[in-house]
């Protein structure tokens, strides 16, 4: 695994304060639920979808805005992104288990929250594909 150097940081965190105001969103933002199902296994679901959809987002607007981004966050992108991706699977399994052995009105909850998960997923998978599996057959036909 390879480390991001503290500057390198520093200049992302100085790319999000001050370039993020400024971006006109491109697209109508998924919003992530405003409250949780109570079914653990859900939560936990929805929470890492909508943190991996963030990270996608957010550097999809920073491409669509003309902005350079530096080699290395891409590739700390993608590294987190391949973890979140893994994580997500991981959990997985037991949703379907976890819901039908809740209450009516939780079962509801969690299906409301997975679908805006999926909305999200569908969205993370478009624009990693369109991003990152493009630039692999580029590079590859270069060689």
């Amino acid at each position: 695994m390879k480390k991001v150097s503290f500057k390198n940081r520093i200049a992302l965190c100085l790319v999000f304060v001050f370039l993020l105001p400024m971006l006109s969103w491109s697209q109508k933002r998924i919003k992530p639920p405003k409250r949780a199902s109570k079914v653990e296994s859900v939560d936990a679901f929805v929470n890492n979808t909508f943190e991996l959809y963030h990270k996608v987002f957010v550097y999809d607007s920073l491409v669509n805005a003309g902005v350079e981004i530096p080699a290395e966050i891409e590739d700390e992108l993608v590294e987190h992104a391949e973890q979140d991706v893994d994580s997500l699977l991981q959990i997985v399994p037991d949703l379907i288990d976890d819901i039908s052995d809740a209450p009516f009105m939780r079962q509801a909850k969690a299906t409301l929250n997975l679908n805006k998960a999926k909305k999200a997923l569908k969205y993370c998978g478009i624009t990693i594909k369109t991003y990152f599996v493009g630039t692999k057959e580029e590079e590859d036909e270069k060689e």
